[in-house]
């Protein structure tokens, strides 16, 4: 998968037109006046150009409509430029391809209406947009999953800003681009660039600043793919091995990280598969909090103690509390009678109000110290703890949504954080806006998903120290070209 003679890098980006053809025949902004808006924006574009001589890549910069259809000349600055893409299709290989999907650019979601268009031509697709935009689209039993993806723009806005639609499209207009590696014909690599007004961006760890050579950039958080230790996948897990090296963030957040087979509710009466899990030494709960307990001590070592671990209190969490409170440690299950014991004596301990109460979080902790002394670096979340990164609230699964209500995909999650969040649960990498969801490091082919339609992917999200995001998810371990 990762042959150098057979990659091929694409970075892929879009520009707005600034003008239009007048009755005279004159290149003119559609309203009047002579100066057309969405200009490059001239650090981003040098930035890309210094990262496509890096990779050896090819830049295609695929023109977009202007404030409105009749708006199609780009701004004189890139009329003349070779990597100016105008065709209808470019096939990158059999599962990704660009498309002239056209959707006008004040669009909320460029996605909207258009999965469908993933069975239509039997692949994922990227298309030209003024916003940046994964969407995934499931595919029947736990094969990869199909996207949409749209790149963010090179240009500046260019938008009627005297009507809503004009006014909200510019607000939201994205700097960035999707950097493409194609391994083979059958796996690519996928990651985007999110760029600051100023032109600057960050990709793998450097920062691109107009035609200035790229210098190293922190990470100010790593957010990991839903953990589910014991159902995870050691080729997930590598890779998220390989990007703590990589990256060495200052913070790792961890969601789901207690996986709760052993005590599953969704299987208490699932006698067949009880009884085979039991053969299989799964139903321990006391066995199950033991490995957890040695891979957070594995992973925190691995960090060091300048690196804070959080675990975000998780719905797989919650199972903990649920299974105690049911009482099946007492007359069912009786080989966890003891630990299960142990941890309702200490729920009961707890004197605080009952508001401050996030048992889950609590029982986890008291779970995992039965092992041993917890890593001073790691750190364990309530549902009411806030952890904000540069604006990204990452103390939130997911799994809840409004109002008590269940959390749903990145556009239901735009209520976290104001719209800026980092957050897990569902398994499905996706961004919308500033609202980004990791996907999971869990095995993709787990019981309750045959003979039905998933999105489960490998997914993690670094957020630098300028503030912006990186989604970087990884094929069968792979989440970057060697090179």
């Amino acid at each position: 998968m990762d042959k150098k003679s057979d990659l091929k890098t694409y970075i892929i980006t879009s520009a707005q037109a600034s003008y239009h053809e007048n009755k005279d025949g004159d290149s003119v902004p559609y309203g009047g006046g002579k100066v057309g808006k969405a200009r490059p924006n001239k650090k981003l574009l040098e930035g890309l150009e210094i990262l496509r001589d890096e990779l050896d890549a090819e830049l295609k910069i695929i023109p977009i409509a202007g404030k409105n259809t009749l708006e199609n000349i780009l701004h004189q600055s890139l009329e003349n430029r070779e990597d100016i893409f105008t065709g209808s299709v470019l096939r990158l290989n059999q599962n990704l391809q660009v498309r002239d999907i056209v959707v006008p650019p004040q669009n909320v979601d460029p996605t909207t209406g258009k999965r469908e268009l993933v069975g239509k031509y039997g692949s994922s697709l990227i298309f030209a947009h003024s916003k940046q935009r994964f969407f995934p689209v499931p595919v029947f039993n736990s094969d990869l999953p199909r996207y949409l993806f749209t790149t963010g723009a090179v240009t500046h806005p260019n938008f009627n800003t005297a009507n809503h639609r004009g006014d909200t499209a510019e607000r939201n207009h994205v700097y960035g681009a999707l950097i493409v590696e194609v391994i083979d014909d059958e796996f690519f690599n996928i990651r985007n660039v999110r760029a600051l007004k100023n032109g600057r961006f960050a990709d793998m760890g450097e920062v691109y600043d107009g035609s200035k050579t790229p210098k190293k950039i922190g990470a100010d958080t790593l957010v990991l793919g839903d953990l589910h230790w014991g159902d995870h996948d050691e080729n997930a897990i590598t890779a998220n091995y390989e990007m703590i090296e990589h990256f060495k963030p200052k913070r790792i957040i961890l969601h789901d990280t207690f996986n709760g087979h052993s005590i599953n509710h969704h299987e208490k009466d699932n006698l067949l598969r009880k009884s085979r899990e039991f053969q299989r030494g799964r139903l321990s709960l006391e066995g199950e909090f033991e490995d957890l307990y040695w891979e957070l001590e594995r992973l925190a070592k691995f960090t060091g103690k300048n690196t804070q671990i959080y675990v975000v209190s998780s719905n797989h969490d919650a199972f903990l509390p649920r299974y105690i409170n049911s009482g099946s440690w007492m007359d069912r299950d009786i080989w966890n009678s003891d630990i299960g014991a142990a941890l309702y004596s200490k729920g009961m301990e707890l004197g605080l109000d009952e508001k401050e109460i996030d048992d889950a979080s609590f029982l986890i902790k008291q779970g995992l110290k039965r092992h041993g002394k917890l890593p001073s670096n790691v750190n364990f979340l309530k549902l009411k703890d806030n952890l904000k990164r540069h604006g990204y609230q990452l103390a939130t699964h997911g799994h809840k949504g409004g109002h008590g209500s269940r959390g749903g995909g990145a556009k239901s999650r735009g209520i976290t954080g104001g719209g800026k969040s980092i957050t897990g649960h569902s398994h499905t990498m996706e961004i919308f806006g500033d609202t980004y969801i990791v996907g999971t490091s869990s095995q993709l082919d787990l019981p309750y998903t045959a003979g039905g339609g998933s999105a489960w992917i490998a997914a993690n999200a670094v957020l630098y120290n300028n503030g912006t995001v990186q989604m970087l998810p990884s094929i069968n371990g792979k989440w970057k070209a060697k090179r």
